[in-house]
């Protein structure tokens, strides 16, 4: 008797459990008929088609006993097919419940996945783009309080973190150039008091008469003159690595090899000067278009010995530079007229076989008995080549009439309340000759007030003693050449008109 419920298929004994487990549970359907389940599950040499197509069916043996012995045995067959068939069903549904719970299962964890991941993957993603430097991304609002969580709340602060130093170093750089930042945020020590001696490049800028234009401007003229000049200057500084020490006004004092020095600080610091020089051409054509007055720069650089680091207090202080080097830089700046350059003899020797000088001129400093060589400096060669803008040569013209002036002799920042007289002979756009009373000294500054029956109002103009018409450095009753340092514009139309009646009669 074959029966697929009671041993009609039977299961090799050499078929390992996992995959008895199978052969049993496909027992009790249509699939144990196969070739592919005999193969798989049944003994070698049975012949599966033997039983295909039987019914199915219960049988119950009672044996019969007798005097205590079995005699015979009572056997009952039922058909089953309907139980088989409730099996079939039950094994159907059991299969089905299982693939559904598998599929259930997979979805749930797919979606749970997917939660953890997302949140994973724009961390990975900021991360990279953090990376790059990139510290304006977005980061999903936390929701969750388990580890993914927590490590993005701390990948956020670590973020503002980021951002606050960023905006730091940035704030820094506003007064600091980017060497001295990183120093000082990159240094466990770059905030503690304390200097060094090193030798430096000290360049000094300043604008020629700019106290009195101001006077004659609104604030927010002025404010606005000074941030276009000061904003241009301060990129040229940061592009050829000077050191912005402080503004005063609108003069200017930056350094060359602190806080890192280099063997070209000194060819760098000319050339960062005769570029300033350069930028100032573009400034005053600009200036020029809103009918604002030109402005006119000197510059003074030195090299020496200093003290460069942190100077100040524990709540205050700043990075900076202290020694006579500085005020040398100074006293070079102010023998400078508009457009000048100014070097040191420190300076030359160092750039010797690169700059191009225009003239050089003697000067006595307080304090020094000998004389000290300024040098003139209009260009350079070799890897920073670089010239100052070329200017027409100007003629004096001679006045018809002389214009009366009377100027006021000024050490530092003090005018003398004397004037020493003279007259103006011969005129030119920048300068004049003139012809005075009393002795003044080469190099020497000047206001003048010109006196003119026509012109009773006219502005102060500030001046220096270029040139001497007689050997010295003192004349008396003799024309002198003077600079002009500062024009307003009503005594530069003036003056325009006094050299176009005097060329007119010529």
């Amino acid at each position: 008797m074959h029966s697929r419920l009671f041993g009609g298929k039977v299961i090799d004994e050499g078929v390992t459990e996992p995959l008895r487990s199978l052969c049993r549970l496909l027992t009790f359907t249509k699939a144990s008929d196969s070739r592919l389940w005999h193969r798989l599950c049944g003994p070698e040499g049975t012949d599966f088609n033997y039983d295909t197509g039987l019914p199915q069916f219960v049988q119950i043996n009672a044996p019969i006993a007798l005097n205590g012995q079995v005699v015979a045995v009572l056997m009952l067959n039922k058909t089953a097919d309907f139980v088989a068939k409730a099996v079939r069903i039950k094994t159907l549904k059991l299969i089905g419940m299982t693939c559904g719970i598998i599929v259930i299962g997979l979805a749930l964890f797919g979606y749970a996945s997917a939660r953890m991941l997302r949140p994973l993957k724009n961390l990975t993603t900021a991360a990279g783009e953090v990376a790059q430097g990139n510290l304006d991304v977005a980061l999903p609002p936390v929701r969750r309080r388990d580890e993914v969580g927590r490590l993005t709340t701390t990948f956020s602060t670590m973020l503002d973190g980021l951002r606050q130093r960023d905006f730091i170093r940035d704030a820094f750089g506003r007064y600091l150039s980017k060497e001295i930042v990183e120093e000082l945020l990159g240094s466990p020590d770059g905030l503690k008091l304390g200097g060094e001696m090193r030798e430096i490049t000290i360049l000094v800028s300043d604008l020629r008469g700019f106290t009195s234009m101001a006077s004659h401007l609104s604030p927010h003229d002025v404010i606005d003159i000074l941030n276009r000049y000061l904003g241009r200057m301060v990129d040229i500084l940061m592009a050829y690595r000077g050191t912005v020490d402080e503004f005063q006004g609108d003069g200017i004092l930056a350094f060359f090899g602190a806080p890192i020095a280099a063997d070209d600080d000194q060819e760098r610091a000319v050339a960062c000067a005769i570029e300033m020089q350069t930028a100032l051409v573009e400034i005053n054509a600009e200036q020029r278009r809103r009918g604002l007055p030109e402005l006119r720069m000197g510059i003074g650089i030195n090299t020496g010995e200093v003290i460069v680091g942190n100077i100040g207090s524990e709540k205050r202080s700043k990075y900076g530079a202290v020694g006579s080097t500085i005020n040398e830089a100074y006293r070079i700046e102010s023998y400078t007229i508009g457009g000048q350059i100014l070097l040191s003899p420190t300076v030359y020797a160092g750039i010797r076989g690169l700059a191009q000088i225009r003239s050089t001129q003697d000067v006595q400093f307080k304090g020094l008995q000998e004389p000290v060589t300024l040098y003139d400096v209009v260009g350079l060669q070799g890897k920073y080549a670089c010239a100052l803008p070329q200017q027409e040569p100007e003629h004096l013209i001679t006045l018809a009439s002389p214009l009366a002036v009377a100027c006021y002799p000024v050490d530092g920042k003090t005018v003398s309340e004397q004037a020493v007289a003279g007259t103006i002979t011969r005129l030119a756009e920048s300068s004049a000759e003139v012809s005075l009373e009393n002795e003044v000294t080469l190099y020497s500054n000047m206001r003048l007030q010109l006196e003119s029956p026509d012109e009773p109002a006219l502005s102060e103009v500030y001046a220096k003693v270029v040139a001497l018409n007689q050997e010295g450095e003192v004349t008396a009753g003799a024309d002198v050449c003077l600079g002009f340092t500062f024009l307003p514009e009503d005594v530069k139309a003036f003056l325009q008109r006094q050299r176009a009646n005097a060329h007119q009669l010529t």
